[in-house]
């Protein structure tokens, strides 16, 4: 009887191992600067990626739902296509700061999803109208 348990434990922890390797791999991201992407775009093909950059300024080309756009940093340019699978933040606009998540396919990011990072216009505020404490 001892054997089946111990038989038994070993399929189940091994199912688990499995589901934990199988889902990790679909949901992990290597997150990288423009730049880094640029410079080496063959090393990162077919990986998930989150890509951080600024969006060139007049690159930004809105297809319905879907966009166009260049992803840059130090003097680097990455062609990017936004899916439209989700919406585009109101923050995403021409030099702003964005992250972008897809994969590197036949020399494009591919993009599911963007977000853009906050003005600095808005934290500025915050620190001024902090109360002093006593």
């Amino acid at each position: 009887m001892n054997s089946k348990f111990l038989i038994l434990t070993l399929v189940i922890a091994s199912s688990l191992a499995g589901i934990a390797f199988f889902s990790a791999q679909e949901t992990a991201y290597k997150l990288l600067d423009a730049s880094e992407l640029a410079a080496n775009p063959v090393q990162y093909r077919d990986e998930n990626l989150r890509v951080r950059g600024f969006v060139k300024l007049g690159s930004l080309i809105r297809e319905g739902k879907s966009a166009r756009f260049d992803l840059e940093l130090e003097d680097r340019v990455i062609p990017v296509f936004f899916t439209g699978e989700s919406l585009l933040p109101d923050a995403f606009k021409e030099g702003a700061r964005a992250r972008v998540d897809g994969k590197w396919q036949n020399g494009v990011l591919v993009s599911n999803h963007v977000e853009a990072k906050c003005a600095s216009k808005y934290e500025a505020g915050y620190a001024e109208e902090k109360p002093n404490s006593l």
